[in-house]
């Protein structure tokens, strides 16, 4: 068996590495260059690092990042405590959280890539997919190169070409939210906020305010707001991501004119400007289906499901697609069987899970949208200590990080 792999993010070489696992052929294809760089951080939960203990990189990655199990809620009016809730426990789930660079992320993985002697072709654009009646499928790129494999994976994110082949109608929506930030040397934070508790989240009466080591030892923190904004075009979006100037004036114009704590004063001033970053938050239509009509051509990650980061799933859900389609793959390599009635089940079960993910990102985000007044401010903050101290430490979020990629082999 033969697999080509779109993307080389992360679900990409990820995909590729539990591939290589089960002895089956891959090559990943990346549009980019070999020098283009990943910014932002990235929140990992249980149910992701489970995965890359399975490839066989979680103790490098583990490493390289903020380890920590609670996550606390603060409101801005006294930095009291609304909640607090387990994001990871290694006496609950094995695994503690992990707040990481998503460039070390990917990086760590392209690195056990060369020494898997697993091929990743750069500046590789595929412009056509045709589906053979050999039962295999040709991928065209810019250059003039063609491959020709079982199966082909679009892994290539939220603005994917190759979920533009299977539904071409599928356009990804803005959810009226985007993110701004960076980070900096916790020594840049006042004195009175160094034995703070990080990460939290402090909500505010317009938008809310992340603090999050991102770094082992914990002394650099990411920060970032999560703001209301309106849509933008692509073109729109890129001018104002590479616009550093402009991306920390509008992090100044949302904590200037609130009252907001010291700590996230000196956090939006002090921010190290060439860190800055901006996510619009969008999410992918629902699909008909991941793959195409002979299961051939397949979806995973954000490409067949993107989701706001408000639930900190968009990553570990790539993950948990990577690995059980890889999974799904070698059930099928050494049986003669209906490859597509067992794609279809790997599909459906995927769908369900996912469905349940967006539904618990989605409360996220509301949870972080404006109050209109002080008292609605308050209101929420209480109806918020009620739910969660009514739902337990764990939050009501076992069945999300407590989950095994083991139980969904079909």
């Amino acid at each position: 068996m033969k697999v080509i792999i779109i993307g080389g993010g992360i679900g990409g070489p990820l995909l590729a590495l539990a591939l290589q696992q089960r002895n089956i052929d891959c090559t990943i294809f990346e549009a980019r260059s070999q020098d283009a760089l990943d910014g932002g951080f990235v929140a990992l939960a249980p149910n992701a690092l489970r995965v890359l203990e399975r490839v066989g990189v979680y103790d490098r990655i583990a490493k390289q990042g903020w380890n920590y199990e609670e996550f606390q809620m603060l409101s801005s009016r006294n930095l009291n405590q609304i909640a607090a809730v387990l994001n990871g426990s290694q006496k609950k789930y094995g695994y503690k959280a992990l707040r990481i660079s998503r460039g070390i992320v990917r990086q760590t993985l392209l690195e056990v890539l060369r020494e898997r002697d697993i091929q990743l072709r750069y500046n590789s654009k595929c412009i056509n997919i045709e589906e053979t009646d050999r039962s295999t499928v040709v991928a065209t790129f810019a250059d003039g190169h063609t491959e020709e494999a079982d199966f082909l994976v679009g892994a290539d994110g939220i603005h994917s070409r190759i979920r533009n082949y299977l539904e071409p109608n599928a356009i990804p929506k803005f959810s009226g939210q985007m993110g701004i930030g960076g980070s900096l040397e916790r020594s840049k934070l006042p004195s009175s906020s160094q034995s703070m508790y990080m990460p939290c989240l402090i909500l505010g009466k317009l938008n809310s305010f992340m603090l999050m080591p991102c770094t082992y030892t914990g002394d650099r923190v990411g920060c970032f707001a999560t703001v209301e904004s309106h849509d933008r075009s692509r073109e729109e979006w890129s001018k104002l991501q590479t616009d550093r100037p402009a991306l920390y004036k509008a992090l100044q114009c949302h904590h200037q004119d609130e009252h907001w704590p010291d700590v996230v004063h000196a956090a939006s001033k002090n921010i190290d400007e060439s860190s800055l970053m901006l996510w619009p938050f969008y999410k992918v239509p629902e699909l008909t289906s991941w793959m195409s009509r002979t299961g051939r051509v397949i979806l995973i990650g954000d490409a067949a499901h993107a989701m706001p980061p408000t639930g900190g799933q968009g990553a570990a859900q790539a993950h948990e697609d990577a690995i059980t389609l890889a999974d799904t793959l070698a059930s099928l390599a050494n049986k003669e069987v209906a490859h597509l009635e067992v794609l279809r089940k790997w599909e459906s079960t995927r769908q369900e899970r996912v469905k349940k993910i967006l539904a618990f990102t989605s409360k996220g985000g509301d949870m972080r949208k404006s109050s209109v007044s002080t008292f609605r401010q308050i209101l929420k903050e209480w109806t918020m200590w009620a739910y969660f101290l009514w739902l337990g430490p764990d939050a009501g979020l076992s069945w999300i990080y407590d989950h095994d990629t083991k139980r969904d082999v079909v």
